[in-house]
């Protein structure tokens, strides 16, 4: 049987209208790839920066989209964890040295990829790696353990709640920041104490370790909640800050960016090690995954504009 694969794609860089639905060449499965049957394909923010030319680290086919769940159709030489049929999901394209997850059919590195997690849904799986990768990255540089006081500033984002649940699951003291009453009731949930993002000028100094989910004015207020000699992390260091304060603190700051491993192809079994994981503690009732918007792939303009709009507060994915 022949496949066609069909994809959004954008020719050139700019607003979302630059996106269109195209016909692409099936592609061909190397050493250590699987081809993937594409269930769902989660939309992350970084995919706008992508199309629009602000991250000029765009996938070879010009094909947005990070996160994939989907079926393998074919398995490459050396591939022996995956079979014909077996659901997977991975944060396994949308950047250089790759294709794009919003496509019918893709390759990918299996190295990237663990099981589905049996009790949810594709869409639902294809909300998770990129998120959650980007948490436990960030709590493994940081070094979070048992007893830790932990500030999350920004928890009920699709990073912050994960990284709220993992660190908690570490043992850590943590509290999270969240812009509303509703989204400090939603960090309460999973037994970690909210403040409003405004008050973390009354906590300064009481944190020994901080993960900023923001950048900008959020990573400022991170490094005044450190104390001394104290550990921040930002997810999004892109910017000019004044580091008075890490100075005078003598503060240990890491940029964390979980897509370098799909640029450099070093350390990539590590994000299928954590997805497996993951997926054994969902299945455990030990993670909660987010809440997701399951919308058709022809919706993919619109999301974009929507998010780029501060429209968009929740995860959303491309079902096909």
């Amino acid at each position: 049987m022949i496949l066609k694969n069909s994809a959004w794609q954008f020719e050139t860089t700019g607003n979302p209208d630059v996106l269109q639905v195209v016909d692409i060449a099936m592609p061909e499965v190397l050493p250590g790839q699987v081809l993937l049957r594409v269930m769902a394909s989660g939309f992350n923010p970084i995919d706008t920066k992508i199309r629009a030319g602000l991250a000029p680290i765009a996938a070879d086919n010009n094909v947005p989209g990070c996160d994939v769940c989907g079926e393998v159709v074919e398995v490459g030489e050396g591939v022996s964890q995956f079979v014909v049929g077996d659901l997977v999901y991975g944060c396994a394209g949308g950047v250089k040295g790759s294709s794009g997850t919003l496509c019918r059919y893709l390759c990918a590195d299996a190295a990237l990829l663990a099981y589905k997690p049996e009790s949810i849904t594709p869409g639902q799986a294809a909300a998770l790696p990129l998120v959650s990768i980007t948490a436990f990255d960030a709590l493994e540089r940081l070094n979070v353990t048992a007893g830790d006081d932990l500030l999350i500033m920004g928890g009920s984002g699709g990073v912050g709640q994960m990284a709220v649940q993992l660190a908690k699951l570490k043992g850590a003291n943590v509290t999270a920041t969240a812009g509303s009453t509703a989204g400090i009731e939603f960090i309460a949930a999973f037994g970690a104490k909210g403040i409003r993002h405004a008050d973390v000028v009354s906590v300064q100094g009481s944190f020994n370790k901080v993960l900023d989910t923001h950048g900008g004015e959020s990573f400022q207020a991170a490094l005044v909640a450190a104390g001394s000699s104290a550990q921040v992390a930002t997810i999004n260091a892109r910017n000019t800050y004044d580091l008075a304060q890490a100075h005078a603190k003598a503060l240990t700051i890491h940029a964390v960016f979980m897509l370098l491993p799909l640029l450099t192809g070093n350390g990539r079994r590590v994000h299928g090690e954590f997805l497996t994981w993951l997926a054994g503690a969902i299945d455990g009732g030990n993670v909660v995954p987010p809440v997701v918007e399951a919308l058709p792939a022809a919706d993919v303009i619109d999301v974009h504009k929507r998010y780029e709009n501060g429209e968009l507060k929740h995860k959303v994915v491309f079902i096909f």
